[in-house]
């Protein structure tokens, strides 16, 4: 598989939301510069957009020390990028009162200053 640019997605050009797609059997993976596909191992990868919008399949507040450069509490969620694909990111909001299951997401930088990258999720805004 070869390196290329990360192309945008929802609007933000820099994030990590291209995903692996094994030309075998059809599973994806993340990240997309996987060696392998994390089903059948063959290295016929493809780096794909994410294939839906991102859904919330879990998530909590942590009120403890999670990494440097974070201050707690943070609202930690598992959200699905593609079918069968399940990952956990930092949710960008101020409590999980504004979160339910299976809400769509969206991906979002990790900062607004941009001093980190990364990939962290909001609730979708509703289309208006």
């Amino acid at each position: 598989m070869t390196t290329s640019p990360l192309m945008p997605a929802w609007g933000v050009d820099h994030l990590p939301t291209l995903l692996a797609h094994c030309r075998r059997c059809g599973t994806y993976t993340f990240p997309s510069n996987a060696w392998g596909c994390r089903e059948c191992g063959d290295d016929t990868l493809d780096k794909v957009p994410m294939p839906q919008t991102p859904r919330l399949r879990n998530f909590i507040t942590v009120y403890g020390d999670v990494a440097p450069g974070l201050t707690s509490p943070v609202v930690v969620g598992e959200v699905e990028i593609a079918p069968g694909v399940v990952e956990e990111a930092l949710i960008a909001v101020a409590d999980e009162s504004q979160l339910k299951l299976d809400m769509p997401m969206e991906a979002i930088g990790a900062d607004s200053a941009d001093t980190q990258r990364g990939l962290r999720f909001r609730p979708l805004k509703a289309q208006r």
